[in-house]
């Protein structure tokens, strides 16, 4: 009997502002068997079963579509998350410098 194992399957990932910025979701990928007929015979495949990790970069803006990316590992997708975090945070301090600058 080993010890309990503690699998990590989602996450929420939020900007320094506060804003949700991603999600990652684990996926499983592949798997189960196929019975196909090859010159008449019969033959049983097996897919081959894998996971990874989807990454949803959630969009600023309601017209401009969200992003999906795929990352390998769970600490891959969390790098992928935080870094668009930092640049939402980076853009809207551009953002409102420009509206600041706009002020008449």
């Amino acid at each position: 009997m080993g010890e309990p194992t503690v699998l990590i399957t989602a996450a929420q990932v939020y900007s320094g502002a506060g804003v949700l910025a991603a999600t990652i979701d684990q996926v499983d990928v592949g798997g189960g068997s196929q019975t196909v007929t090859v010159d008449g015979v019969p033959e049983e495949r097996i897919h081959p079963a894998s996971r990874v990790f989807h990454v949803r970069l959630l969009s600023p803006d309601r017209f401009i579509p969200d992003q999906l990316r795929e990352a390998a590992s769970y600490e891959a997708a969390v790098d992928l998350a935080v870094a668009y975090a930092r640049k939402l945070d980076e853009h809207a301090g551009r953002v409102a410098e420009l509206a600041r600058d706009l002020e008449v």
